[in-house]
């Protein structure tokens, strides 16, 4: 990710990417300590590594998420992308992950959980790595859904800042932008 001045690329546009990026990380690095955490401790190999799963899938999303950040980002400094598309398209992957994780959550609670308990009894699906691995997944998505809320928060004070109003519907001038 290159550095870059304020003046380039605003903050909330980089803190969108962070966000995106940091969770992908998040999701996925739990799921590799669980796997190795699972598999030293001698659980059988399919108690040991398809519970993360459902971590790996999430560390997709939000990597889809980073990625899309990352090509706005690139797209602002390369001049193809506007200030107002930029903050528009990263408004609009943080809402989708406001609208995503309980829709998630959901599912997991009421289709996935089920599903693997009566597919996985005879292997230990509901041992402790079962019961680990859908704990974690619980707290992280509530977490990662609170971390875009404040996002989508950094998003709008960001646009009002950074993005002026319409000549014709103001009679301010446009608002200078801040270099440090």
């Amino acid at each position: 990710m290159p550095a870059v001045d304020n003046v380039l690329v605003p903050k909330p546009l980089t803190y969108t990417l962070m966000y995106h990026g940091l969770w992908a990380v998040i999701f996925l690095l739990t799921a590799i300590v669980y796997w190795g955490i699972f598999l030293a401790s001698g659980q059988p190999v399919f108690r040991a590594l398809v519970p993360p799963l459902g971590l790996v899938a999430l560390a997709l999303v939000a990597g889809f998420g980073a990625w899309l950040s990352y090509k706005t980002r690139l797209g602002v400094l390369l001049g193809e992308a506007t200030w107002d598309e930029a903050f528009t398209l990263s408004s609009w992957s943080s809402w989708a992950v406001l609208l995503f994780a309980p829709a998630f959550l959901v599912a997991w609670q009421w289709v996935g959980i089920p599903i693997a308990h009566q597919v996985g009894v005879e292997d230990g699906w509901a041992g402790v790595p079962g019961t680990l691995t859908e704990g974690a997944i619980i707290v992280e998505v509530i977490v990662w859904w609170l971390s875009h809320l404040l996002s989508v928060r950094g998003i709008i004070q960001g646009r009002r800042l950074y993005v002026p109003e319409p000549a014709i519907a103001s009679d301010k001038p446009p608002v200078d932008i801040p270099t440090a």
